[in-house]
């Protein structure tokens, strides 16, 4: 870690911070993780070696798109070419009953035997990053978008708008999705705090500011707006907005069988859409390192807070602390996604917000002249949220 001091104050500073980040591990921070990204649990009929080969296979689908984000990247799994052995990617695997409040799923093939079990697996974590790399697909790390779902749904009866303690079906749909695709949907509490702004005829009508104020308190990244309505030909038709970042998202989608159909294909298009804008594929036109410069660092116990913070986003490899100033540290950190990633998953969490200031020019040590030094520019310019 190379360290620079401006100003005698200082010294018992970065005496401190060398000692205490020589000897002890730093762990991650609270924020928005998603567990259990590169695992998948499928109904089996029984543990026959070819059963297995083939739910392997389609359980590896799951895992694909979920951690690239990306509906495409399912093919990857069926290309025999690409996949020989799909069973050399999994890690763990292993048969587990149904337990007493399960409802146990139907089986889709006609005069099939019922399922009894569930076949639990885990996929490499590495190999499963190769392979989604390999073919041009961006990787999803822990840290994801919060989005809060504003959905109404109409069976033709009437009109509901649906909270997170609803009895409705289609809670259900979001809350399995949502663990399918490993995204964090939130649904509103429908409290009286909520009653008081939103009504089920603005979600239907979509109207863009109610909304979106009376999301603020739910603090999330995206917001879902939803519209779910039966045709008379008994399909689901739906339309749908998400708002993310100042920009908004529209798309429709019709004649779905089901009401779990309707809610996928708008789980699964947010899913796409954040994706795009939260990962980004290697590119050799990046830097791996990045200088990144934040303020509103007084003392030892909030540096140790910052750098825990870095090194909990999947993006980062690495964080070295290149020069301490009176009330900010300069770090250079390695990236895999190039300074684009960096601030786009510093913008998924609260702890840092964007300084305006201009970049500050520091010097350095000129790696193949140790006679001279060079200027940096900082890339990235951060606040610490008091």
């Amino acid at each position: 870690m190379k360290i620079r001091i401006n100003g005698i104050k200082n010294i018992v500073f970065v005496a401190i911070i060398l000692l205490i980040t020589s000897i002890l591990p730093l762990s991650n921070v609270n924020a928005d993780i998603v567990q259990h990204l590169y695992e998948a649990e499928v109904p089996v009929e029984g543990q026959g070696r070819e059963e297995r080969a083939y739910i392997v296979r389609e359980a590896l689908k799951e895992v694909l798109v979920r951690i690239s984000g990306q509906n495409a990247a399912s093919a990857l799994a069926e290309d025999e070419l690409l996949v020989p052995r799909p069973t050399r990617l999994v890690q763990q695997f292993r048969y587990r009953k149904f337990s007493s409040d399960e409802v146990i799923p139907a089986n889709p093939v006609d005069g099939a035997k019922p399922y009894t079990q569930k076949l639990w697996l885990r996929f490499t974590e590495k190999m499963i990053k190769k392979l989604l790399r390999a073919q041009g697909f961006p990787v999803w790390g822990k840290n994801r978008p919060a989005t809060l779902v504003w959905l109404v749904v109409d069976d033709q009866k009437q009109r509901i708008l649906i909270g997170n303690s609803s009895p409705h079906i289609s809670r259900t749909h979001i809350e399995q999705n949502a663990s399918k695709k490993g995204l964090p949907f939130r649904l509103p509490l429908l409290d009286l705090a909520d009653q008081s702004k939103v009504q089920v005829t603005d979600v239907w009508g979509n109207f863009e500011d109610t909304i979106l104020e009376a999301s603020q308190r739910y603090q999330t990244e995206a917001v879902l707006v939803g519209r779910i309505y039966l045709s008379f030909a008994k399909t689901w038709n739906t339309r749908w907005s998400l708002y993310s970042a100042g920009e908004r998202h529209d798309w429709e989608a019709a004649n779905s069988e089901t009401l779990r159909a309707a809610v996928k294909e708008g789980l699964s298009k947010t899913g796409e859409v954040l994706s795009a804008r939260f990962t980004q594929v290697n590119s050799a036109e990046e830097s791996d390192t990045i200088v990144l410069q934040i303020k509103n660092i007084p003392n030892l116990k909030t540096y140790n807070k910052v750098v825990k913070y870095l090194q909990s986003l999947n993006v980062i490899t690495d964080v070295q602390t290149f020069q301490v100033n009176t009330n900010d540290v300069i770090f250079r950190i390695n990236s895999r996604n190039g300074r684009l990633g960096v601030a786009q998953a510093i913008s998924l969490g609260h702890a840092l917000v964007t300084d305006i200031s201009q970049p500050v020019v520091i010097s350095g040590n000129n790696e193949t002249n140790t006679d001279k030094t060079k200027k940096i520019k900082t890339d990235l310019i951060y606040k610490l949220v008091p």
